[in-house]
């Protein structure tokens, strides 16, 4: 039986990368050489086994508590009648098309008597500021269903290693240092908001990290990185094109006074936006701000159309209030963490007439999104929904690299190779991925800026989709070429 689309719970948040930005203004000074105390690096260098574990039962479990029986000695046939269900998810999908081609009928387990194959993790967990243990859950989630239903790569299982930093940009160094002499051979992308600690280590050892969420620009710099995503220039540009589609001549960009922010408004989404016909009033604003009001004050002064506003999470809910209080004549651009469940409840019935970005599919009927569901409901032993989606597809899709390379062939330097030579590579959940470095001028890691767009109808129901995907590439190949 199929679980349910939980389309906020799964959906939305596929846009998260807002979020984390924003997070990381508020914590982290640029200058590295401040003291940043001292180093509690906390790695898990025994992490819970990711092939069959005592909370991750396998197939053969899954089978033996849902159908009652043990499962057939042999493969079900694949023609008429219907292949009979083993009880494990691939078994659920049997044949359907996805992003590896077709689901396989039946599950199949790791070898873990093999060489696991070792990913590292850096993600910011425990600490007020900021904490996204979602995204690695989700991760180990997909690992422990890769290796219990998919055959690992080649029978050879794959094990994550995660190392937890809180805002610290000796940790971020210092998680680098421990994972790659535990000889991962690759990253699967986090939330590092302090990655200007390591990111030097892992591009000296010719590391690369594949999917995560772009926190700030030594990332989105990165020739070793790869992600599945547009950053917040990604974002922005659709805005700007979505707006003049509607009418819109003048556009208020209201930004974040933090570097990642400030380059994604000044160096890309408003020279899009000018390359379109519009006019567009920039407005910095500081990431403590508490008071919106002078923002939609000044959009309302310029007879704005649309107002994009990159900013942080906390700032969703009076954004939307305050526009409905002004009655603003204008649309209202927002991320997609502000689109996030808890978000949308507090907003209320202002939450209508907002747009937001996805970097998914947002409606049901998405075979990878039902996995998703399916997958994290069974698998992950904690919450795994929100921001997991990111960890999720960050690892499925390097695990689609790993399988390219064969179980004998694992190597860094293999998955640098196959990544930065894709071109329209299908991506697990999402728009399919270039990492040729050119997708956004300046900034080579990001593989997929391609957005979607999407709102909510009424208070209290599922989001509508307002756009299929805008090819933010060709904005940017247009107003910066």
């Amino acid at each position: 039986m199929r679980g349910n689309n939980s389309i906020r719970r799964g959906r939305v948040v596929g846009a998260l990368l807002a979020g984390a930005l924003v997070v990381a203004a508020c914590s982290e000074p640029e200058d590295e050489s401040a003291d940043t105390g001292p180093v509690t690096t906390t790695v898990e260098t025994d992490p819970p086994p990711t092939v069959l574990s005592d909370t991750a039962p396998s197939a053969t479990d899954v089978a033996d508590t849902e159908a009652g029986t043990d499962p057939p000695a042999t493969d079900p046939p694949a023609t008429d009648p219907p292949v009979e269900s083993d009880g494990s998810i691939v078994s659920a999908y049997a044949g359907e098309s996805w992003y590896l081609g077709e689901v396989p009928a039946s599950a199949t387990a790791a070898d873990d008597s093999l060489e696991p194959i070792l990913l590292g993790m850096i993600n910011n967990e425990d600490t007020p500021l900021g904490s996204f243990p979602e995204v690695r859950a989700a991760a180990q989630a997909a690992a422990t269903w890769v290796n219990t239903e998919l055959g690992g790569v080649d029978g050879r299982p794959v094990e994550i290693i995660p190392c937890i930093s809180s805002f610290d940009v000796e940790q971020s160094q210092q998680c680098a240092l421990e994972l790659q002499q535990a000889g991962v051979v690759a990253f699967v992308g986090g939330v590092d908001v302090t990655s200007n600690g390591s990111y030097p280590v892992i591009e000296q050892n010719g590391l690369a990290v594949v999917g995560g969420i772009p926190a700030n620009l030594v990332e989105q710099r990165s020739p070793n990185a790869f992600f599945f995503s547009g950053g917040g220039a990604g974002g922005a540009a659709a805005f700007m094109a979505h707006a003049v589609e509607n009418g819109a001549e003048r556009v208020l960009l209201a930004y974040g006074e933090f570097e990642s922010f400030e380059v994604a408004a000044r160096e890309y989404a408003a020279v899009v936006g000018e390359s379109l016909g519009l006019e567009v009033e920039l407005v910095p604003f500081s990431l403590f701000a508490t008071d919106y009001l002078p923002i939609l004050t000044k959009a309302q002064e310029v007879d704005a159309d649309a107002v994009i506003v990159l900013a942080a999470d906390a700032a969703c809910v009076p954004l939307m209030q305050t526009a409905v209080d002004l009655q603003l004549d204008a649309t209202m651009y927002l991320f997609g963490s502000c689109a996030a469940e808890a978000v949308i409840d507090a907003a209320g019935d202002d939450v209508v007439g907002a747009i937001f970005n996805s970097e998914g599919p947002v409606t049901e009927g998405d075979i990878e999104g039902e996995i998703f569901d399916e997958v994290v409901n069974r698998y992950a032993t904690e919450p795994a929904n929100a921001a997991g989606t990111v960890g999720f597809r960050g690892f499925m899709n390097l695990y689609a690299i790993l399988l390219e390379l064969g179980g004998d062939n694992i190597s860094s330097e293999g998955i640098i190779e196959i990544a930065r030579n894709s071109v329209d590579e299908p991506s697990f959940w999402g728009h399919p991925y270039t990492c040729d470095g050119q997708q956004v001028p300046g900034l080579p890691a990001l593989c997929a800026p391609q957005q979607i767009l999407f709102g909510f109808p009424a208070a209290g129901e599922e989001p509508i989709e307002i756009s299929g995907w805008i090819a933010t590439d060709e904005l940017f190949a247009v107003a910066l070429g």
